[in-house]
């Protein structure tokens, strides 16, 4: 999945206009850390979608301003070490420039990526873990600032990744296998020679 990613992000910057590069930003989104009081929604699984309400009213970390604000849960089997979010540009984004960057305070994770490839933003994050079915750590926060109002941003769709769990090396399958072989063989060549 990694090795796909990576991938996709180099056709991306390979792809991208280089007219575009004298632009200013046009819209930020981090994932931070939850404000204590804001809508969650409790997602079950590694995809989902993202749609922004407004911030306004509503506390957010110090030092965060945001224009629009997604809370999610993870209440999914496994921890996320990874989130890649992708939305399809429409009227209010065409032609901006997504800016990733992490933010001044609260990051969930320390690495991130963003690029526009054929009118759809791709964002990816990782180097961060947001745990899972374990109370308010499990909640993680999606910033956007540069749309208003906030429901004018496309919804989007998220993929976590857990975290690779390592396999075992070929050698070490071929060695339990020949092992466990020949204490099989050794059983039936007592058993033949005894009998």
């Amino acid at each position: 999945m990694k090795v796909l990613r990576t991938l996709l992000i180099a056709a991306a910057v390979c792809g991208m206009s280089f007219s575009a590069l004298g632009d200013p930003i046009d819209f930020k989104m981090n994932v931070l850390d939850p404000p204590i009081s804001f809508p969650v929604n409790v997602i079950t699984s590694d995809t989902f979608t993202v749609s922004f309400i407004s911030c306004q009213g509503f506390a957010l970390p110090a030092g965060i301003t945001a224009d629009g604000c997604f809370a999610g849960s993870n209440a999914s089997p496994d921890a996320w070490t990874s989130l890649d979010l992708s939305f399809i540009g429409n009227a209010s984004t065409a032609g901006q420039v997504p800016d990733c960057s992490p933010a001044s305070t609260g990051n969930i994770f320390q690495q991130s990526s963003c690029s526009l490839v054929d009118g759809t933003f791709l964002l990816g994050y990782d180097d961060g873990t947001i745990p899972t079915n374990d109370g308010v750590q499990s909640i993680f926060f999606i910033t956007e600032t540069g749309v208003i109002p906030a429901t004018d941003f496309p919804t989007g769709t998220a993929v976590a990744n857990e975290a690779d769990t390592p396999e075992p090396g070929s050698i070490l399958l071929l060695l339990t296998g020949t092992i466990f072989f020949g204490y099989i063989s050794l059983q039936k060549f007592r058993h033949t020679t005894l009998s």
